[in-house]
């Protein structure tokens, strides 16, 4: 009896030494609260100056700040792990049964315990890794889109910045300009002597407050274009932000942008385009995932060693076991899986449509931009030689100069657009199997 017990007490001891072990060699939480000190001492000292010389590198200083970015890469990273730790079989069970009889008995103690292993007939996790990698492989697509987009939108802003910044200067000097100052003073002296309109002086006072007005307009803009793309380039506010002031749109800059707007866009070619293939990677992902889920409504296998010991005498056998398909069958699960699947296809066939719509509109927009007329007005050395000639006066010159003035202002506007919509095109460019496939279409 005794001797019983000691073996049914040893049984139970390494059994629960072995559970121990394998518990011990889990994995343990380790929290990671936020240094909100050292996060913004990271952020505000990284850098103090911030240069840009084009559009390249707003782009390139955006994909590495931009906080949007950084978190789809983030959750990239995520997948990986996540699609890295997908398709393990599901972990033994270990059973132990221990009985004692309440009469008196020779024997009264009984015991059984089993170790089962869950053999997946039916296939389902290795379905579930491929499902994993099929998500894993549509993040990482995501951030492709989202890094192309970005340097469409980090190219636009600079565009926009570097505009806000040339009109602002035009503006100032204009409203500084001593010549300028010299012929108002000049209008008035001949107001005075009845040699001029007063209403025409007083039109020539109106203009300078509007141009005053436009001024303090423009700082704003240029102050609201370089905090938006401060902000798209995760710069802190301390960070100064300078942008090369950019020239006017130059022959070969209007070639290339020519031939973005007259390339012929063909809709079965944006397939292969990054931001359906997104899609399409989370529709088959979907479609493993569904086959996963009617897969498990095949049983699987549980299959093991067992051991039991009654009357004294220790007993080994096979302890099997599976589920009983009846009314369950995973149905819930099923349609869960079908609904999503049918809405990542939609969503597959949205995309496309809308980005063929979005592709032709913008390519549309660059092709009316690129339908601008040249500019007559004079230069300012032409009219300087003109008022010395004395063949203009001295309203007609101011007058001129604001002509000439709203002139610049009008070219700055459609070069700022132009180079905007160019890089509007960008975010539709195509991998160069599929830019062929176009070409021969």
């Amino acid at each position: 009896m005794k001797t019983e017990r000691l073996n049914l007490l040893a049984a139970g001891l390494c059994g629960g030494l072995l559970l121990g072990g394998l518990v011990a060699g889990c994995r343990s939480y380790e929290p990671r609260p936020i240094d909100w000190a050292a996060e913004a001492r990271a952020w505000t000292d990284a850098t103090n100056v911030v240069r840009l010389a084009s559009c390249e590198d707003a782009a390139l200083v955006a994909r590495i700040g931009n906080p949007g970015v950084n978190e789809l890469r983030l959750k990239c990273a995520g997948s990986d792990r996540v699609a890295r730790e997908t398709g393990w079989w599901d972990d033994p069970e270990f059973d132990l049964d221990l009985n004692r009889i309440v009469q008196s008995s020779q024997h009264p103690f009984l015991m059984g315990s089993s170790l089962t292993f869950a053999i997946p007939l039916s296939g389902a996790p290795k379905l579930d890794a491929r499902a994993a990698e099929g998500y894993a492989a549509a993040d990482a697509l995501a951030v492709r889109v989202a890094e192309a987009d970005l340097a469409a939108d980090a190219g636009a802003a600079y565009h926009r910045l570097a505009a806000a910044q040339e009109r602002e200067a035009a503006l100032r000097a204009f409203t500084q300009d001593v010549k300028l100052a010299r012929a108002r003073e000049t209008a008035a002296r001949l107001a005075e002597s009845g040699e001029v309109r007063a209403a025409d002086v007083s039109a020539v006072r109106r203009r300078v407050h509007d141009r005053l007005h436009g001024l303090h307009e423009a700082e704003r803009e240029t102050d609201a274009a370089r905090a938006e793309l401060r902000k798209l380039l995760g710069l802190a506010p301390g960070v100064a932000l300078e942008v090369v002031e950019e020239a006017d749109a130059d022959e070969a800059e209007l070639e290339v942008a020519a031939a973005v707007a007259t390339n012929a866009l063909a809709a079965a070619a944006f397939v292969r385009h990054p931001r359906v293939q997104e899609r399409l990677a989370r529709l088959g992902a979907s479609e493993a995932a569904l086959e996963a889920e009617i897969r498990r409504q095949y049983p699987d296998l549980k299959i093991g060693p067992g051991f039991s010991h009654e009357e004294g005498q220790g007993r080994v056998g096979i302890v099997l076991g599976t589920t009983v398909p009846l009314w369950n069958r995973n149905r819930k699960a099923i349609a869960e899986a079908e609904g999503r699947r049918d809405e990542e296809r939609l969503t597959a066939l949205q995309t496309w449509r809308g980005l063929v719509q979005e592709a032709a509109a913008a390519q549309t927009r660059l092709r009316r931009m690129l339908d601008h007329p040249p500019s007559e007005l004079p230069q300012l050395a032409e009219l300087e030689k003109l008022v010395e000639a004395g063949e203009l006066d001295t309203l007609g010159y101011l007058s001129v100069r604001e002509e000439i003035l709203d002139a610049q202002l009008a070219e700055l506007d459609w070069t700022r657009d132009l180079r905007q919509a160019v890089e509007e095109m960008k975010r539709f460019r195509l991998p160069e199997r599929a830019r062929s496939e176009n070409e021969m279409d």
